[in-house]
């Protein structure tokens, strides 16, 4: 075997070098791709949770005016009802994660993307994964919770009943 010569000893280190830089930029480029997917799954959280209290507030105005006559419906059809069971009589569909009516509940122990309708509040809630860009006066994980509520309106004998916000809360897009 013949011995290394300096020259191949100066190669072997450039290499080594080149390979250093190369893998810094591969970590660098991995971490921003990382945080870009992280954003683009916070923004598709976000947009996917206003799409579904916009079809729950829907629910709710078509079940008022068009099939208040249904028992099913005269049931979650009240100030404290269930809007899930109301978008379940309308449309058939319930939330992606949907875990039911749950009384005694501690969102703590719920898992994150999950809705369900508290009993003990009648309130439907929604625990959030990502809270980037979320702000909300409730203590404890995010959350945004979520109930029917006469309208203040005073123009008919029999208010409306509308789906509203519990605690005003804020999700911004992030850009």
């Amino acid at each position: 075997m013949k011995p290394k010569t300096p020259r191949h000893h100066k190669r072997w280190t450039l290499r080594l070098f080149e390979w250093g830089v190369l893998s810094c930029v591969v970590l660098i480029l991995m971490g921003v791709f990382l945080r870009k997917v992280q954003h683009l799954q916070a923004e598709a959280e976000r947009l996917n949770v206003q799409a579904m209290v916009e079809n729950l507030r829907a629910a709710v105005l078509l079940a008022a005016i068009l099939h208040q006559d249904r028992d099913t419906v005269r049931a979650a059809l009240r100030p404290g009802g269930n809007p899930v069971a109301l978008l379940k009589e309308e449309t058939g569909l319930i939330p992606a994660g949907y875990l039911g009516e749950l009384d005694e509940t501690d969102p703590a122990q719920v898992a994150p993307g999950s809705w369900y309708f508290d009993l003990d509040e009648q309130t439907l809630v929604y625990r959030l994964r990502s809270t980037e860009g979320f702000t909300s006066p409730l203590a404890g994980p995010a959350r945004i919770r979520l109930s029917i509520r006469a309208a203040d309106d005073g123009q008919s004998g029999v208010p409306p009943l509308q789906l509203e916000a519990c605690e005003p809360y804020r999700w911004r897009p992030t850009k």
